[in-house]
């Protein structure tokens, strides 16, 4: 592929860019934003894409989100296409990059400053990281997930919200995606990024609200893998070695806890009469009940 050409794709937000499925060179007119998107980005995202979630073909679940970038080691894209409540307002498409791998389990930010908010409809718009200065800025990534509970205390309510996100705060970030996958709340400001609206601009009618925040309707929500081929190939490798440590991880969790309850069966911690059917059988084969032996340990 030469610089400046357009990877054969369909996408439920890009749509298809070629005209069948054979050979035919692809062409940008049948996808105006894929064409405007690449003719930005393609220098930084290499010449292979690679789509590693889509909720309309894996599923609106956040565990198969999570499942899908979790372990990939490699720059990611995530592209939302999304509606405003008011039906008359038409769609809108945005996301973020980063070149940072995901994390979980994290209460605060992470990643580094390699990362940009962008938007590609209605209007287009990339919005760079800004200079850390002391304690302001460097909120580029958040992930929030149930996992992050405290175990010892299931019942404790955790005041986080699960989702994930960029920029602002953790309460309340830049571009934040619900762990439903049904909403994204955007703002137009932060301390981490360049300002501009992420969505739809605010209504110039005086009596409107004039938040600088708003919340959209999610109705495609894509994650890509980008880079050159051998890149997405070492971030690939490193997710297949995360899921064999987390499935051998918990095949041991498993065995563990499967020895334990076993034990505190065999102990007495757990009532089971299945155990203290087991004893009297022991007894039987000894030539008397347990009950007996007592009889005759105390003279009766």
């Amino acid at each position: 592929m030469r610089a400046g050409e357009i990877m054969p794709i369909t996408s439920h937000i890009f749509g298809k860019n070629f005209m069948s499925s054979d050979n035919a060179t692809a062409t940008t007119l049948l996808s105006p934003a894929l064409f405007s998107f690449v003719s930005i980005s393609m220098p930084k995202f290499g010449e292979k894409w690679y789509r590693i979630f889509a909720g309309a073909e894996d599923g609106w679940t956040f565990n198969q989100l999570e499942h899908s970038i979790m372990g990939y080691e490699g720059p990611t894209l995530l592209v939302i296409q999304a509606r405003s409540k008011n039906k008359n307002d038409g769609s809108v498409t945005f996301g973020a990059y980063t070149a940072s791998k995901w994390q979980k389990n994290k209460r605060d930010f992470f990643g580094t400053s390699d990362c940009f908010l962008f938007q590609l409809q209605p209007t287009m718009r990339v919005l760079k990281t800004v200079p850390k200065m002391g304690k302001r800025g460097g909120n580029y990534m958040f992930y929030h997930s149930n996992t992050n509970k405290v175990t010892s205390n299931p019942s404790r309510k955790d005041e986080l919200t699960e989702g994930l996100g960029f920029g602002g705060t953790v309460r309340h970030p830049r571009l934040f995606i619900d762990s439903q996958l049904e909403e994204c709340h955007v703002s137009h400001q932060d301390t981490s990024f360049e300002e501009g609206y992420l969505g739809f601009q605010p209504s110039n009618d005086l009596f409107a609200s004039n938040s600088s925040s708003s919340t959209v309707q999610i109705d495609s929500l894509e994650i890509y893998a980008v880079g050159d081929e051998e890149a997405i190939r070492r971030g690939f490798r490193a997710q297949y070695q995360h899921r064999d440590i987390n499935d051998a991880t918990l095949r041991n969790a498993r065995t563990v806890d499967k020895a334990a309850f076993l034990g505190d069966m065999r102990n007495g911690v757990i009532e089971s009469k299945a155990f203290a059917h087991r004893g009297q059988v022991d007894g039987r084969a000894n030539g008397c009940m347990k009950g007996e032996e007592d009889a005759k340990a105390n003279g009766l």
